[in-house]
């Protein structure tokens, strides 16, 4: 986009430009295109709730894109989601790649550059142009209800490493790719979708910890980083003020220190450690004042309006200048050059050549980093000719920002894959679980045990009775924590469909995994 074009556009045109909105429903709402028509919206951001198939979500981005063309300036749009694999994985048709952990347990950049390039030729085909992936946060308090097995791991090295090497993947095949949550979420026990998280860390333990891996992206070109709703008081001075309004971060800390000159992107500002503080839209003018380029307000029609009045009011008062919007839209525009183009969306057929290049890299990842911690009592492998029992727990998305899919007939469904007949026993935690025979063989299925302590009785019963039994952890590896007499434990970080497949095949012995824990269990 030529400078001319930027300084003739209407006030109103330029302030959209610096938003990213979400809506219901896999069509465009009445809403969205409002936003098109009067602000010249210009980006959007896709969930679960938003696709159904590929050739559906093909059909709304080319859609959106259509609508977007057709008024103001005539810009693309910047359509992204969280494809970030295992648990955050809005794509669900068995595609999708393991998470972020059990990458980091593979502990292989080139594969970590692979995946983003693999998972960046997929959302390219759909018409998804920006991966708000990979988490660049440090993952070292078992607690964290909101990152855990989202993170790389626990070493700010290697974090940084992987996450870089997948950031490139993803814009090798111009699909920007967008680190997060700065300056580190990594280390809070509070979820900032609920509540205001508070990292209270001395500057020098930051620069040690938090930091490394988003200098390491920034120095290795990634195009996005977003902000996170945290307080830091030693960089701002203050355990009230979220790091997404700051100024002394987004700015001083951001920009000026470390040079990041790409696009700095909000997290939703509709999350209560911003909705329940300042408010969404004094919010958006804050982040606009601290720094920031997109406003991201992903849910509500009414907030999204009252966000982009909010800044076009703040411009009119003299709050927030015009030449800062400029600045804003002028960083957007280049990005959107050199990662949309003129594309409105691949074809079908285009997705369909990216599958079995996922499929087998998903194994591929899954043979890697799948963790077997130890099986010092020899259980493993189990005897596919005799029957299994199969010990799983209910278990719900542990954070806002999941995709709430988890279902216990997946474990089995992968267990009866690779020739066993099994017995399954699903409960939710804290009932009895009645085997009769001691000798059997038992799998027991656990799902976040470490925050669950029904679940975790039960697990420990278990261990305590039973002898030919693997504790197989599908969702967090530090259940181990409240199993340490386990002789048999088996990790897969996440459900996804080839961790859940590695997992199976291990269990009966016909697959080997490689992988190492990337982070430290509690005593």
């Amino acid at each position: 986009m030529q400078t001319q074009t930027v300084a003739s556009m209407p006030l109103a045109q330029k302030v959209g430009q610096l938003f990213m909105a979400g809506f219901d429903g896999s069509e465009p709402t009445a809403g969205s295109r409002e936003l098109i028509r009067e602000y010249n919206l210009g980006n959007i951001i896709y969930f679960s709730r938003n696709i159904t198939s590929p050739s559906q979500v093909t059909a709304l981005s080319a859609e959106l894109q259509s609508e977007a063309t057709a008024v103001g300036a005539g810009l693309p749009l910047f359509i992204a989601t969280d494809q970030e694999g295992g648990v955050v994985s809005r794509l669900n048709w068995g595609t999708q790649l393991p998470g972020q952990m059990l990458i980091g347990a593979c502990d292989d950049d080139a594969m970590a550059r692979k995946a983003g390039a693999t998972v960046g030729r997929e959302l390219r085909s759909l018409g998804i142009n920006l991966n708000l992936a990979p988490v660049l946060d440090v993952n070292n308090n078992p607690d964290n209800p909101v990152i855990g097995v989202r993170s790389f791991g626990e070493d700010p090295e290697r974090v940084g490493a992987l996450g870089t090497a997948m950031a490139q993947g993803l814009q090798s095949v111009d699909v920007s790719a967008c680190g997060k949550h700065f300056p580190g979420h990594g280390d809070t026990a509070v979820d900032s979708h609920l509540d205001l998280p508070v990292v209270a860390h001395e500057r020098p333990r930051l620069e040690r910890v938090e930091f490394p891996p988003f200098e390491a992206a920034i120095q290795g070109g990634i195009d996005a980083i977003m902000t996170t709703h945290v307080a830091f008081p030693a960089i701002t001075g203050d355990e009230e003020l979220p790091a997404t309004i700051s100024p002394e971060v987004q700015t001083g800390l951001l920009r000026e220190e470390l040079g990041f000159d790409g696009l700095l992107i909000t997290d939703c500002l509709e999350m209560d450690a911003i909705a329940e503080g300042v408010g969404t839209a004094e919010g958006a003018v804050c982040a606009i004042e601290a720094g920031c380029d997109m406003i991201t307000v992903s849910h509500t029609l009414e907030r999204q309006r009252a966000a982009i009045e909010a800044v076009l009011t703040a411009v009119r008062t003299g709050r927030l200048t015009e030449e800062r919007i400029d600045r804003s839209l002028h960083r957007i525009q280049r990005y959107k050059q050199q990662r949309v183009g003129e594309s409105a969306g691949g074809e079908v057929p285009e997705w369909r050549r990216c599958v079995a290049t996922s499929k087998q890299l998903a194994s591929e990842i899954a043979e890697c980093g799948v963790t077997l911690v130890r099986d010092d009592s020899e259980t493993l492998p189990f005897d596919t000719s005799r029957r299994l029992h199969v010990v799983s727990f209910t278990g719900t998305r542990g954070s806002p920002a999941e995709d709430d899919r988890y279902d216990p007939e997946l474990v089995a469904a992968a267990l009866r894959e690779v020739g066993f007949e099994i017995t399954t026993h699903t409960i939710a935690g804290g009932e009895a679980v009645d085997i009769a025979a001691a000798n059997e063989q038992i799998v027991a299925v656990s799902y976040d045990a470490l925050s669950n302590t029904a679940q975790a009785a039960t697990l420990r019963s278990l261990v305590v009775e039973y002898e030919q039994l693997a504790v197989l952890a599908v969702r967090n590896p530090y259940d181990l924590a409240v199993c340490p007499g386990a002789a048999t434990f088996l990790t897969t970080y996440d459900y996804s469909p080839g961790a859940l497949q590695t997992a199976a095949k291990t269990l009966a012995g016909t697959v080997d995994t490689t992988g190492s824990l990337p982070v430290t269990i509690p005593e």
